[in-house]
């Protein structure tokens, strides 16, 4: 009898633990719900991908001592200006320094309002949730915030409706 009630509440436990995690969890890995995004900076209380939320963003992580991120930002930022772009383009720059970036907002004519810096102490927790240590990347978020595509090419942003 002891271990038939015992074994009921183990099993009962299982599924209880398992039914809390049915959920996809938040993940920056390809069709993973997108990590948050905190910047540690005030943009009137929400995140760029909050301010975003129901859209199609192409987030993209760069910095200044990254040139090929650099370029890809600057290549994104281009294509974000054309007629007929379904998404929104939020640039994340990694830089320490604030005037870093903002020189680099000028020089390479960037939409500055699709431009964000991070904080020193933001930076950590954006580099481990979104898997940066190893380069940055942008990543295709569809309405639903679900990651769809990771340095997506023209032809991907120009088929999205």
């Amino acid at each position: 009898m002891n271990k038939a009630i015992l074994t009921f509440a183990i099993l009962g436990l299982l599924i209880l633990f398992s039914s809390a995690y049915y959920s996809t969890p938040a993940d920056s890995r390809l069709g993973f719900k997108a990590p948050s995004l905190v910047l540690g900076n005030s943009n009137n209380g929400l995140s760029p991908l909050q301010q975003h939320r129901g859209e199609n963003v192409l987030l993209t992580f760069w910095s200044s001592d990254d040139a090929i991120s650099r370029l890809n930002n600057r290549h994104y930022d281009r294509l974000s200006r054309m007629d007929g772009v379904n998404y929104t383009h939020v640039s994340v720059n990694m830089d320490r320094s604030i005037s870093v970036f903002n020189n680099i907002v000028a020089i390479d004519n960037l939409n500055r309002s699709a431009q964000y810096s991070s904080t020193v102490d933001a930076q950590t927790v954006i580099s481990k949730s979104w898997r940066l240590d190893e380069g940055y990347h942008s990543f295709l978020l569809d309405a639903d915030g679900k990651i769809i595509a990771i340095d997506p090419n023209e032809k991907m942003l120009a088929s999205l409706k």
